[in-house]
């Protein structure tokens, strides 16, 4: 009795332990969908941690529009569209942030950013925003998080932004570095305020995922002829196609015969008092143009490599130099020979005797390095991305330096009487005291 008694107790007690290991299977496979399911813990707190990130973001646009909105009740009009806010602007959630640099700007209607953005201020200066996103991509070194900017986070930026940008760089000679051995101006900047520029540029691009820069190269309403300049009462540059009134519009002449100094000087005079700058661009800036343009070309269908020569190798296609053609939509334009410079300029629509210009308006190539200097703007053929001018017309003088102590001042893009063989990423050295009728430059705008 007692034996079959235990012998019972033992039976149960295996069934007990048979049924607990089948229960302790369901709840583990329960537990296990419950956390690495479609629907499971980890993946709601995925979800979650998204949801968070999305809320950040949204966060962060909505103080940002308000920041500006309160901005543009302080500093501008208050009503109507006369006073819009960054609202009124297309961006893309935490990548690219286009904003109204102040209360005086306005969107220039049928611009977007697929095809060029456009802002124009009360002056009618037009810039162009150029998307730099902010993403893991872009920042791999110095990442999306950046709240304290160090030395060390500056570098990380920049190093990242000339990875990003790699295929337009040249080297180690050209460089947004204030040289040891420069003796004159230069750029007309201290070391110190070089680089505070600078890290305000970056710092700027990288938590707005962009920049502005003129639509246009810097133009003047009157023709320069000489090189003297006085400073204290230039007037700053324009950069929109023309002024005037639709019945008798002026057509910008190129703001040429200035030095690199002078150039930065005259770029910095349109944000005296203002709560933005303007200045030349940095190299990276320039770079990050061309990334740009290629970024969106592709995405607008055209093949990478065609884009990155038109870029970089052969951009007769679409800037003014000697060896291209083009039809000329509007303003004025003056003859080369022998390197000489016409001080006539004759109506895009009106031919001379030298036959740089037919009757229809189209430029023709001419012997030698013979070609012609044309007015802001004047060729809907010569632009990229709604940027006028960025090849050819006239060199664009930057902050960017050279190594070669002779020439420590750089220059971009070519002139009209240069082949394409002058492209816009092409860089050349240039000396601090240079001014001439084939230089001009171009501004960008940052906050």
């Amino acid at each position: 009795m007692k034996k079959q008694k235990i012998k019972s107790v033992k039976g149960i007690t295996l069934i007990a332990l048979v049924v607990t290991i089948v229960v302790l299977l369901i709840l583990a496979g329960v537990s296990v969908n419950a956390l690495f399911g479609n629907s499971g813990i980890i993946e709601k707190a995925k979800e979650a941690q998204n949801a968070m990130d999305k809320a950040k973001e949204n966060d962060e646009k909505g103080i940002n529009e308000l920041t500006n909105w309160i901005d543009n009740q302080v500093n501008g009009t208050t009503g109507g569209n006369n006073n819009p806010t960054t609202s009124d602007l297309p961006s893309v959630a935490g990548e690219t942030m286009p904003y109204y640099p102040d209360a005086t700007f306005k969107k220039v209607e049928g611009t977007n950013l697929a095809d060029g953005l456009v802002i124009q201020d009360e002056s009618g200066n037009e810039y162009v925003w150029i998307e730099v996103p902010k993403t893991a991509e872009v920042y791999p070194t110095a990442g999306l998080k950046i709240t304290n900017f160090t030395e060390a986070e500056y570098t990380a930026i920049e190093t990242d932004l000339h990875t990003y940008t790699n295929y337009y760089r040249n080297g180690t000679s050209y460089k947004d570095e204030y040289p040891s051995n420069l003796v004159e101006a230069g750029t007309g900047l201290a070391s110190d305020a070089y680089t505070n520029l600078k890290q305000k540029m970056l710092k700027s691009v990288y938590e707005n995922g962009g920049f502005w820069i003129g639509r246009y190269e810097a133009g003047i309403a009157k023709n320069r002829t000489s090189k003297e300049i006085d400073l204290a009462t230039a007037p700053a540059p324009l950069s929109t196609s023309k002024t005037g009134t639709e019945e008798n519009p002026i057509y910008p002449y190129p703001y040429t015969y200035v030095t690199c100094s002078q150039a930065q000087e005259l770029a910095s005079k349109l944000s005296t008092g203002k709560s933005y700058t303007s200045s030349l661009m940095f190299g990276v800036q320039w770079d990050l143009v061309m990334k740009h343009i290629e970024v969106k070309e592709v995405a607008n269908g055209t093949a990478i490599d065609t884009i990155q020569s038109a870029l970089r190798s052969d951009s007769k296609d679409w800037g003014n130099y000697s060896n291209a053609t083009f039809t000329i939509n509007r303003g004025k334009y003056a003859d080369y020979k022998s390197y000489t410079l016409s001080t006539t300029w004759t109506p895009y629509n009106q031919t001379t005797s030298n036959n740089f210009v037919n009757v229809s308006s189209v430029k023709q190539v001419q012997s030698g390095s013979d070609g012609i200097l044309l007015t802001t703007g004047a060729s809907d053929t010569c632009k990229k991305m709604n940027i006028y001018d960025l090849a050819g017309n006239v060199w664009e003088w930057t902050l960017e330096y050279s190594n070669y102590s002779y020439g420590p001042c750089v220059i971009r893009a070519g002139s009209g009487i240069d082949s394409d063989s002058e492209p816009p990423t092409y860089r050349m050295f240039d000396y601090t005291t240079n001014k001439y009728g084939l230089l001009g430059f171009r501004v960008s705008l940052f906050k």
